[in-house]
């Protein structure tokens, strides 16, 4: 007869911590750093499931009740130093952590890990115009609250999640490749950047899908990569004032997870972005920036999808005098995968802004949402899904402002 459910929960954290920092630059331009500090945390999640036949409780689940208490404390100790010769530099940095963390629940768990954090980074400045940067990092972390908790939470329509009832660290590795060509007041600059992580575990799902409800539980799996490549290139061009930027970006990730008491399954995620801008840097009284940027999700597992989405804008300033000035915001929206009708979105805003005594005094006429859209749907997939979310907005509106400085 349930017809009705209700969820209280609760969620307190305390926090003190402190920190010691000492900087010592050497005479021949090396650089020591020293740091010492201690965090502690404490969180308590309490949270209480209900079914219910209109206001009367029928049952609270057993499995659908969390009462937990999880405390971390992290003494560390951080030492680096760089070393600089001639166009050459090359830092170091070792973390020590010693971590207690404990649970209160029917009884207490307690575990006491010791971990290191190395980090390795390699900058060569070739020549004034070529600059290299290397950099290799392995990183432990500690599992949150939300990580451990051990009974379901409901966390949206019909959905409950799970901790892993267990102390965890993670491992990862990290490399960054970075190639830059050129300066930033230069004509012509560009900034290519490389990123390899590689997950020696990490916190995956095992999921029951039914008609009417899901649930997920959170596992460790091992062996997860990650691999990620963008770049962005800048020319000023004299003759029209303006400076061009293209970028593009590509990331290509995988994990596997756990559907309906399946084997493990690998899902692998690719996503695509590029895009262009033009800025003008007139000295006159009109402005202007305009560019568009295309992004492409792909996921690939026992069902595969994509989209594609694209965002374009058309900034105008008007500087007309000392006194006056205006700016016009415009947006274009579209989405891949939603029904023709409404798919694009345009809005546009306005702002009016008179200076009557400068630095004192100012007044402003604001038009914001003036296409007068009034609802606004996103798209978004995932190994399991797709999904659409539509928001509400407010409608057309002009507002007078007026500023006061003393």
């Amino acid at each position: 007869n349930t017809n009705n459910v209700d969820q209280l929960s609760e969620n307190k954290m305390q926090f003190a911590g402190f920190e010691a920092h000492l900087l010592d630059r050497k005479e021949n331009g090396n650089l020591l750093e020293l740091k010492f500090g201690n965090q502690y945390r404490k969180d308590r999640l309490l949270s209480s499931f209900n079914l219910k036949e209109n206001n009367t409780i029928l049952d609270t689940p057993i499995d659908y009740q969390n009462n937990l208490t999880y405390t971390t404390n992290d003494l560390y100790f951080n030492t680096k130093y760089r070393i600089k010769v001639n166009n050459f530099g090359m830092t170091g940095n070792l973390e020590f952590h010693q971590l207690s963390n404990q649970t209160e629940l029917i009884e207490t768990k307690e575990q006491t890990p010791f971990y290191i954090n190395p980090k390795l980074n390699l900058d060569w400045e070739v020549n004034n115009k070529n600059k290299l940067f290397l950099s290799y990092a392995v990183n432990t972390t500690n599992a949150r609250i939300i990580d451990i908790y051990d009974n379901f939470v409901l966390t949206n329509f019909r959905g409950f999640n799970k901790g892993t009832n267990s102390f965890n660290q993670l491992t990862s590795s990290n490399i960054t490749f970075n190639y830059q060509l050129g300066n930033w007041s230069d004509k012509f600059f560009a900034n290519t950047s490389i990123v390899y992580n590689n997950y020696f575990d990490y916190f995956s799902s095992q999921s029951i899908i039914t008609q009417n409800y899901s649930q997920s539980e959170r596992i460790l799996i091992k062996n997860r990569n990650a691999f990620t490549v963008f770049s962005d290139v800048n020319r000023y061009f004299k003759a029209i004032s303006s400076n061009f930027k293209l970028d593009v970006s590509y990331t290509k990730s995988n994990y596997e997870n756990r559907i309906n008491n399946s084997d493990l399954r690998e899902i692998k995620f690719t996503n695509y972005a590029y895009g262009f801008e033009l800025r003008s840097g007139f000295q006159g009284v009109f402005n202007y920036h305009f560019g568009s940027k295309w992004t492409t999700n792909e996921i690939q597992s026992p069902i595969n999808n994509s989209f594609t989405n694209n965002v374009s804008f058309m900034n105008l300033s008007f500087d007309l005098s000392d006194k006056f000035d205006i700016e016009l915001e415009n947006e274009r929206y579209y989405f891949d995968n939603i029904d023709n009708g409404n798919n694009t979105y345009y809005f546009s805003d306005i702002e009016l802004r008179y200076r009557l005594k400068k630095n004192k005094i100012n007044v402003s006429l604001s038009g914001k949402n003036l296409f007068n859209t009034d609802t606004f749907k996103t798209f978004s997939i995932s190994d399991i899904s797709t999904s659409t979310t539509e928001f509400r907005l407010l409608p057309r509106y002009i507002l007078l402002k007026m500023e006061y400085r003393f």
